[in-house]
């Protein structure tokens, strides 16, 4: 009965991640993947124990069925978390380092910007506590341009 239970359990977390898109914290990964599909990257600058903007840019925006079904059909995600009290695995932490000297020079938080698969900045875009349907609605008209 336990098995029949954790198969269901496990069907659909796979289907939700088909379904809805993915935040990725693997920046080699998300590059190739945008220059493989031609989708351009979110890359989001976080302190995801800290910093309360970006807390709520993450309850309210990143972790929304509404905002990850958008970001499946039109981007890649990518999160670069600058955490105080977690410790990261070093090559995430010089990684992180390398996309903010790249990315986010000035150290804002949270600061999410649009690349294109040749890491070319698109566009900077601001989280202003918008509800995950508003930010898409932003994000659309960012796409429409």
């Amino acid at each position: 009965m336990a098995v029949k239970y954790m198969t269901i359990l496990f069907m659909i977390v796979m289907t939700r991640s088909l379904v809805y898109g993915q935040i990725y914290e693997d920046a080699e990964k998300v590059f190739r993947l945008s220059e493989e599909s031609q989708k351009p990257i979110l890359l989001v600058f976080s302190g995801s124990d800290w910093c309360a903007p970006c807390i709520k840019f993450h309850d309210n925006v990143l972790s929304q069925e509404s905002f990850l079904s958008y970001a499946a059909d039109h981007f890649f995600i990518l999160k670069a978390d600058f955490p105080q009290r977690k410790k990261l695995p070093a090559e995430r932490k010089a990684q992180n380092e390398q996309l903010a000297e790249q990315f986010n020079p000035a150290g804002q938080f949270p600061h999410i910007v649009l690349l294109d698969p040749d890491k070319k900045l698109i566009r900077t875009l601001f989280y202003k506590n918008q509800s995950a349907d508003r930010f898409v609605e932003e994000l659309s008209r960012q796409f429409a341009e």
